[in-house]
């Protein structure tokens, strides 16, 4: 089996990370046109959001057909098929996620990667069926794509926009 690598969607990491660049440029204008108040909110937002969009980038997950691979940011974590204890799934009215019990610990991820579906299908057929809920199976049949996320992102980067349009013309 080849490696199969899964990582967050491009449709919510492009409008994330405009966010960010956005936000730069908003701190940036704040330099030259801005209270000290504005500066300091502007500054904490920015580098929340870049350490987010840091973290979301460089997530993956690499399933092999020796175990997992968790790539997050400045970490790996690599859990060996059996050293799964159990996989289960939680569903929030769109927002699933995926607990992977092991031996070493649990591990959360959830349906923001790409192709998901896929990512529970290889790991759930690496693993004994007592191990798998039935609502995992059950999910598979009719997955859920969460797009109100990558929608708010997109009202979040013309809201940006506006208000650097307003500092633009507020001269």
């Amino acid at each position: 089996m080849e490696p199969s690598t899964f990582k967050i969607k491009r449709a919510f990491l492009v409008p994330f990370i405009t966010i960010v660049g956005l936000l730069g440029l908003l701190l940036l204008l704040s330099f030259f046109k801005g209270q000290s108040w504005e500066k300091i909110v502007l500054a904490a937002s920015f580098a929340g959001t870049l350490f987010v969009g840091i973290e979301a980038v460089t997530r993956e997950i690499i399933v092999t057909k020796d175990g997992l691979k968790i790539k997050k940011f400045f970490r790996v974590k690599n859990v060996t098929w059996p050293d799964v204890t159990h996989l289960a799934v939680v569903d929030l009215n769109k927002k699933v996620y995926f607990l992977l019990t092991t031996t070493k610990g649990f591990y959360f991820f959830s349906n923001m990667f790409e192709n998901h579906p896929l990512l529970i299908r290889s790991i759930v057929d690496k693993l004994d069926a007592e191990k798998v809920e039935v609502e995992v199976s059950n999910y598979l049949e009719h997955p859920i794509e969460r797009r109100s996320l990558i929608v708010i992102c997109w009202l979040t980067v013309a809201i940006i926009i506006a208000f650097i349009i307003l500092k633009l013309l507020s001269a």
